[in-house]
């Protein structure tokens, strides 16, 4: 496959007549037939649209992405004749149309410029087939396997069998009756339990190095940061809790999967697709620990560690997160739920925080409202819950914290976010706003 790469705009423009509108009245998508099929191509994108849009060369597949356009913004790719270009609302797989005509380059010419319109807009239609591999995939059981996804993406080929067009409103397809949402995982008094089962158990330990730093009873149960006062909440480190090899699988699955700039959590749209945007408090790179990451030995028996302290099954956990962090990156305050959770997987109730290397100098997490900093180590855990003991459907206020700059060496990480509820179903059916 040629490559097909960004470059700074040049050459002539219009290959396209616009109105006084700013609207494009034609895209010449004729072939100049004198092009060798190896001859390389410059082709212009202008995005006159007002959606930040995502340029994507269409592989037969779900397209890989090229380039990302503000508004008024262009962009040179380098080409080959054929190649077959669609456009999407940034961030998410929704298509941009043209009066409801779907939005797609194919390069016929040679520097040749095409147009996002002025009026380029999601079609008022939700439910249809996004890429030209759906009917391949629902010909192979994918919208029974991957129900959520195929509904948002491939809707018009699963809606003899999921009843899609109906489903693509998440609205009726995130129902707790449609779910068959389970009852939570916590009531009022579940967290506390749990903290003090750890904290006057003499396994864990001694087998995982228990620490509590900060508990509401802090006397009671020997925590050893120094500023520890009543009432205030658990929070605690396992200091040996992974072993080599769960490390190095958990490292080696963030390389297969790819690291990449952390986003975070944009507005949602119609069909409830959570837009990614790219953070300007958060500087790291991640990456998430599915498919054949999940399936490494360390990886599994890092989760199945998790579910024997906590007690809480591995259908409520998001997959591992897996965190990089270079020198001088950091991820300013933030909390890991949100003030109210009224979604099917509810609130994060707890945070399972795992060190994967030491750190040289800085890279701390830091709890900015307890004062409390905990300095990364390889191997250690750090526990902490997101909710209230009296109320898990209720966030606990006090927990924003944040990763301190790396000043000297890199940060490696993993995390599960356990929810109060079922997570994998939820997901499975497109309702976290997550479609990966």
């Amino acid at each position: 496959v040629a490559a097909v790469l960004p470059a700074s705009v040049s050459g002539s423009v219009s290959e396209a007549t616009i109105d006084s509108a700013g609207n494009v009245v034609t895209n010449d998508n004729s072939i100049d037939e004198s092009i060798g099929k190896r001859e390389e191509l410059k082709t212009h994108v202008l995005n006159l649209s007002p959606y930040r849009s995502d340029v994507y060369w269409d592989d037969g597949e779900y397209g890989v992405l090229i380039t990302t356009l503000d508004p008024e913004e262009s962009s040179t790719m380098n080409t080959f004749l054929g190649h077959q270009f669609f456009v999407t609302r940034h961030g998410v797989k929704e298509g941009l149309f043209d009066d409801e005509e779907r939005l797609v380059f194919k390069v016929g010419q040679r520097d040749q410029t095409f147009y996002i319109p002025k009026n380029a807009a999601p079609s008022t239609k939700l439910c249809q087939d996004r890429f030209s591999i759906c009917k391949d995939y629902s010909k192979n059981g994918a919208c029974k396997r991957s129900p959520g996804w195929m509904i948002v993406h491939c809707c018009e080929s699963c809606d003899e069998e999921l009843n899609a067009s109906e489903l693509i409103d998440p609205k009726k397809r995130c129902s707790k009756e449609q779910l068959n949402t389970p009852e939570p995982v916590w009531e009022a008094g579940d967290l506390n339990k749990l903290f003090v089962n750890w904290a006057t158990n003499e396994t864990m330990k001694d087998e995982f190095g228990l620490e509590v730093l900060s508990s509401p009873e802090p006397e009671k149960y020997d925590a050893t940061w120094e500023k520890a006062a009543d009432g205030a909440p658990w929070v605690v480190v396992f200091n040996n809790f992974l072993s080599d090899s769960e490390v190095a699988d958990l490292i080696r699955g963030g390389e297969m999967e790819g690291f990449e700039r952390s986003t975070d959590q944009g507005a949602i749209n119609e069909v409830g697709e959570m837009e990614k945007v790219v953070s300007k408090t958060r500087t790291s790179s991640n990456a998430w620990c599915m498919h054949s990451c999940e399936r490494l030995s360390g990886v599994r028996s890092a989760t199945n560690k998790i579910e024997e302290v906590t007690g809480i099954s591995h259908v409520n956990y998001e997959s591992f997160q897996l965190l990089h962090y270079d020198k001088n990156q950091f991820y300013r305050s933030h909390h890991d739920s949100s003030r109210t959770d009224d979604t099917p997987a509810g609130h994060r109730i707890l945070t399972f925080f795992l060190y994967l290397t030491d750190v040289e100098e800085g890279g701390e997490t830091y709890f900015n409202k307890l004062g409390l900093a905990v300095k990364p180590k390889k191997g250690k855990a750090l526990v902490w819950p997101s909710v209230r003991d009296d109320n898990p459907n209720l966030w606990d206020a006090r927990m924003f914290h944040e990763a301190k700059d790396v000043i000297k060496g890199k940060k490696m990480a993993a995390n599960h976010w356990i929810h109060l509820n079922d997570y994998h179903t939820p997901n499975d059916w497109g309702c976290t706003g997550s479609f990966s």
